[in-house]
């Protein structure tokens, strides 16, 4: 697909067709890359979106420990942030 680079302001800009967005799962956050003569623009991944989904799916049992559940070093405790 070709584009003209327009001026915008101090900058320089393009459009990008509403269709080449959606079909890049591009909706209103983007990850611009500059790379070995080439603009990259990827869909925002979020990382950890469903992850209480995942959990929820599947509960830790009553034999799996939990992170930091139960911790005995009171050391541990106050290097952590809380």
């Amino acid at each position: 697909m070709s584009v003209t680079v327009r001026a915008i302001g101090n900058s320089k800009g393009f459009i990008i067709p509403a269709k080449a967005l959606r079909d890049a799962g591009i909706d209103k956050e983007a990850d611009l890359i500059v790379e070995e003569g080439q603009i990259i623009l990827k869909a925002k991944k979020h990382p950890r979106k469903d992850w209480l989904f995942a959990i929820n799916a599947d509960p830790p049992g009553e034999e799996e420990t939990i992170f930091m559940d139960g911790i005995e070093d009171e050391n541990l405790i106050d290097e952590w942030t809380w």
